[in-house]
């Protein structure tokens, strides 16, 4: 099918400048997260004494992380992917069959980019596959009013408020059997009965991909070559990319993204609304959400690091992330709407018009530093000092990407994507 000359992209001048803002900030954030598991096993991820950072300056790190990033980037992400596809949509006088096509074969691009950088990227947290695969059931949702989809958001979060609450009490039971067992002296005879009970919380651990053993394994899988690692991840990425989305990838992606429509719906992203309004929103946002998160992970450390208040694993995980997120737009909008800081509105706002390159890059430049096959530094680093690394790619991005954009039009991945989208090949540097 040929698609008309004037259906293209959205014009440099038509960008809302608080959505990139915001999306830049949140690309950024969720690397402060997602280099725990660049830099070490999987597990260290949720259990911070895998890689020894569950003391002084060390475990300090991870407090702040857990309190006021933990889950809230990752949720902006999702609801800026939402309003994103509202915007994508927005085509008058275009034949609503022409724009169902190109959302379609855009999003079905984006389920390739997320498995070429789970599988060839090496990156078992990838996030492109899921949101791809939900774009396509998130479409049928976009002429709900507001309110609706606000109301659809809320009932799936419960739904996950309900799996994780139940997740954390197995975990908490058979956990506490499990320690209680272990607490035994040494030369103790187990009955039958406690041998099971070691046994099954062994295999949940491996289930979940956090067992020591699975820890030390994946570790010397890090270190080896390309070709080891990228062998030992299939596994892994088929599970979690099948049992692993469809449990709960998909409803964590869907509940974020509808609210994302929502509140492009209401004027909340393109600082359309009041002042008091954002002022409101970060006050009780950041108010619930900081609240929450310091007594989630308060419990985490005093349990000794249990398994039951990793995070995923707390009944108010959702509440906690979801408000501090909530909190974070209306603050970063509310700067946005008052003007402050606009030099760095401006560069951030960059860093968010290449997000898709900016999030592959992350990828190739963690994996080049932390694996076998390029410096070799996994599980070498304390968890302090990998938030050196963090900071010199931040730096990095924000420079690259605020000159890339001065000579072209989109960043590398996105120009691929939108000249795969509307089947031409779309003009890359500027006349």
């Amino acid at each position: 099918m040929h698609l008309p000359d004037k259906i293209t992209p959205i014009s440099q001048k038509a960008r809302i400048q608080s959505i990139d803002t915001l999306r830049g900030i949140a690309l950024l954030g969720v690397l402060l997260m997602n280099i725990i598991a660049f830099a070490n096993p999987f597990a260290a991820y949720y259990l911070p004494p895998i890689d020894e950072a569950d003391t002084g300056v060390n475990l300090a790190a991870f407090m702040f992380m857990d309190i006021f990033i933990e889950g809230s980037m990752r949720t902006i992400f999702s609801m800026l992917f939402g309003a994103g596809l509202l915007i994508f949509i927005n085509k008058p006088n275009v034949e609503a069959k022409t724009i169902k096509g190109l959302f379609y074969r855009r999003t079905l691009l984006l389920v390739a980019f997320g498995l070429f950088n789970s599988y060839i990227l090496l990156w078992l947290g990838d996030i492109l596959y899921a949101y791809g695969m939900t774009g396509l059931v998130l479409y049928w949702f976009r002429d709900l009013p507001a309110r609706r989809l606000a109301g659809i958001s809320a009932a799936i979060i419960l739904f996950l408020y309900v799996q994780h609450t139940a997740n954390h009490m197995y975990s908490a039971e058979l956990g506490g059997e499990a320690r209680a067992i272990q607490a035994l002296p040494s030369g103790t005879a187990l009955s039958s009965e406690q041998e099971e009970v070691l046994q099954d919380w062994a295999e949940f651990l491996d289930l979940q991909f956090v067992s020591v053993e699975l820890a030390e394994q994946q570790l010397q899988l890090m270190q080896s070559g390309y070709i080891d690692n990228f062998l030992g991840i299939i596994p892994i990425n088929f599970l979690l990319q099948t049992v692993g989305f469809i449990g709960t990838a998909f409803w964590d992606a869907l509940a974020m993204m509808l609210l994302g429509m929502a509140l492009f719906k209401w004027g909340l992203l393109d600082c359309s609304r009041a002042k008091r309004a954002y002022g409101v929103m970060a006050l009780i946002g950041l108010s619930i959400g900081l609240s929450l998160n310091t007594w989630e992970t308060l419990m985490f450390v005093n349990s000794g690091f249990h398994f039951e208040w990793a995070a995923l694993n707390r009944p108010t995980y959702d509440v906690g992330r979801l408000s501090l997120a909530l909190g974070y737009i209306g603050l970063i909008m509310l700067i946005c709407k008052l003007g402050y800081f606009k030099k760095i509105q401006r560069l951030l706002a960059k860093v968010g018009q290449m997000a898709l390159t900016n999030y592959l890059s992350h990828s190739l430049i963690c994996n080049f530093i932390f694996m076998g096959w390029g410096l070799g530094l996994a599980g070498t680093l304390q968890r302090i000092e990998i938030y050196y690394v963090v900071f010199g790619i931040w730096f990095f991005q924000i420079i690259t990407s605020n000159l890339w954009l001065t000579y072209f039009r989109f960043g590398p991945a996105e120009w691929v994507w939108r000249s795969l989208t509307y089947k031409k090949r779309h003009p890359f540097r500027f006349i």
